[in-house]
């Protein structure tokens, strides 16, 4: 069986999905790659990939379980509270995400790492919901992501042409059902679908 690790922040959670465990993207990615594949979410909400952010990712037991788990396969969506003001410095950024990444490439099974350039988000109300700033995001975080796989050689898949509006993500920033459902999709597309 193949282990697949989804290392993310609250939109690989699932947060304001009313049965993430049902409705989340890896939920939705194991119902489409099937029994021959173990998918685990080991989302954490307000995640960030600094190591000195509000909420560092590799401080949470979900990073360490992500770890311990030695996956096949680890697909890492981080990003996006990186772009809140008091997180955002893209020196530090690449930096602490490339750290991040590594330790995964390091790990003793060897995983395939995909770096994922995060969905884009919207401004419904005029205001960065929970501080996120998609300008931030579209010209610093998302190149910076992709900047890094390269970088040591890793696949990246960006998921920033996705939504072109706020349509699948009413507050802005958290995918709904059917937009979670849509970067499980992509993700299989670009990733497991060969024919």
């Amino acid at each position: 069986m193949t282990k697949i690790a989804c290392v993310g922040d609250s939109i690989t959670w699932g947060f304001t999905l009313l049965m993430p465990w049902r409705q989340s993207y890896p939920a939705v990615l194991q119902e489409l790659l099937g029994e021959a594949y173990e998918v685990r979410n080991f989302g954490h909400n307000d995640a960030a990939a600094r190591y000195d952010a509000d909420t560092p990712y590799v401080k949470k037991k979900a990073y360490r379980d992500s770890l311990a788990w030695n996956p096949d396969v680890v697909l890492v969506m981080l990003g996006t509270n990186d772009t809140k003001k008091r997180n955002w410095d893209p020196d530090i950024f690449r930096q602490d995400y490339k750290r991040l990444v590594k330790s995964y490439v390091d790990l003793p099974s060897h995983p395939r790492v995909i770096c994922i350039g995060p969905i884009r988000s919207f401004l419904p109300l005029r205001i960065p919901v929970l501080g996120i700033y998609p300008e931030v995001m579209e010209k610093g975080d998302r190149p910076a992501v992709k900047e890094v796989a390269e970088a040591i050689g890793l696949e990246y898949i960006d998921l920033g042409d996705l939504f072109t509006d706020s349509t699948y993500c009413v507050d802005g920033v958290h995918p709904q059902v059917a937009g979670a459902r849509m970067i499980a999709e992509k993700l299989y597309r670009e990733i497991w679908y060969t024919e």
